[in-house]
């Protein structure tokens, strides 16, 4: 007999759901009182004539047991409790069948086992040996603690018979049960462990973003004074220049490019924008994407935005830097040139950012955003698209990087919206 629940056991680090254990484990436990009435009333079809109310008595208690339990979890009963509860009850239930059918010469006696083994894998230590030490104490005393089993002394070929009979069906279901509950047992810590190294990736993928990120935060501080002086002198060119028109054409770019890095490093040392209202979501892609075309005018851009009316959304601040991170690395990628198309599908964003040279190893491929990748770029040191991809997880969206059949690398991004439906998107 089987009884108990399936718990987060520390030596084992199970962290199981309790709720599906139980209803697991209590249909199991239907199943064995089925068997065992079962078997009772295949005796009584043969003339074995048993202690009925004795064993009735002893099923009854099982079933109270199965049903008793599963509403004290409910109510917010401990589960490790509840548990030992249903092993003891397993053990003390079968020392009474056996005791009312024949003793340790009942072959059934073999299921004293079950109950010990899942005490051993879901309670170990003080309770699984207190259990197992019963066990072997109530198997000893049903020796001489028992009532006969009530059969034709004289027909010792048909008391054999029946004997390995029970050998057998004791057998089967102690391998069934043992089979079937450590293939679960071993499936729920293999889903723990591969939980485990995912947890594992990704805390190494946020040590690495906090040195990324502290890093980049000194290096905005190390680089707000050189570019106060910069921006001071090219003031200065351009109130003693401006006789010479090609040199202010060139101060006057200078001098807004100095501009943009000096809001980015604003920007960098807030730590994060200010949260925007909601605006046109393409007609905010356009604007940034035009910004982003006066800082790389060496870079064609060719930027793709559907028909028809633009949603209204609040982006979050943070999708701007993985954006402009894809969008940098697929311009140095791919030799100056890249398109990116946008839509909306289902509520989701979806960006296409392609660049038309350059592929990706089936190594890379496969290591996209959990480590830096090994860049061929002369100036890329491998850390975009992991910063790109963990940020887009952290807002719920997605990165996929696909090798273009014809040449290039094309970046799809996904990420969810709440979209103002108020324009007809």
């Amino acid at each position: 007999m089987i009884a108990g629940f399936p718990v987060s056991s520390p030596r084992l680090g199970l962290t199981a759901d309790i709720a599906r254990s139980a209803r697991l484990i209590g249909w199991l436990r239907w199943l064995m009182l089925l068997l065992g009435s079962t078997v009772a009333l295949a005796c009584w079809w043969q003339h074995v004539y048993l202690p009925w109310p004795l064993l009735s008595q002893a099923l009854l208690t099982l079933a109270a047991v199965n049903v008793c339990l599963p509403w004290w979890l409910r109510h917010g009963g401990d589960p490790l409790l509840a548990l030992r509860l249903g092993l003891a009850a397993d053990v003390l239930v079968l020392t009474e069948l056996l005791a009312f059918t024949g003793g340790a010469a009942n072959p059934l006696a073999s299921l004293f086992l079950p109950p010990v083994l899942f005490a051993a894998l879901l309670s170990p230590g003080l309770f699984a040996w207190a259990l197992a030490l019963a066990s072997v104490a109530a198997y000893g005393l049903l020796f001489e603690w028992h009532l006969s089993w009530p059969v034709d002394h004289g027909n010792a070929l048909h008391i054999f018979s029946m004997h390995l009979t029970g050998m057998w069906l004791s057998f089967a279901l102690s391998a069934l049960l043992i089979a079937g509950f450590v293939s679960w047992l071993a499936r729920q810590l293999a889903l723990r462990e591969a939980a485990l190294a995912t947890a594992r990736e990704t805390q190494l993928r946020d040590e690495q973003l906090l040195a990324v990120g502290m890093q980049a935060a000194g290096a905005a501080h190390s680089l707000s004074t050189p570019l106060n002086t910069m921006t001071l002198l090219v003031d200065e060119l351009l109130a003693t220049r401006q006789q010479d028109a090609e040199l202010m054409e060139d101060l006057r770019l200078m001098k807004a490019q100095l501009a943009n890095c000096g809001s980015a490093l604003a920007r960098l040392k807030l730590g994060s924008e200010s949260a925007p209202g909601e605006s046109g979501l393409f007609a905010a892609l356009a604007e940034r994407l035009a910004g982003w075309r006066s800082l790389r005018p060496d870079v064609r851009l060719d930027w793709q935005a559907p028909q028809g009316p633009d949603p209204l959304v609040a982006l979050d601040p943070a999708f701007w830097p993985a954006f402009f991170n894809l969008i940098n690395n697929a311009a140095e990628a791919g030799g100056g040139e890249l398109t990116v198309a946008a839509r909306l599908e289902q509520g989701a964003l979806l960006l296409d950012i392609v660049n038309h040279q350059g592929c990706l190893t089936e190594q890379q491929l496969e290591r996209a955003g959990l480590t830096p990748l090994p860049s061929d770029k002369p100036v890329g040191m491998g850390l975009g698209v992991m910063l790109s991809h963990a940020t887009l997880a952290r807002l719920g969206g997605s990165l996929r990087l696909l090798n273009r059949p014809e040449g290039g690398v094309h970046a799809q991004v996904r990420l969810p919206l709440l979209v103002d439906d108020k324009d007809g998107a």
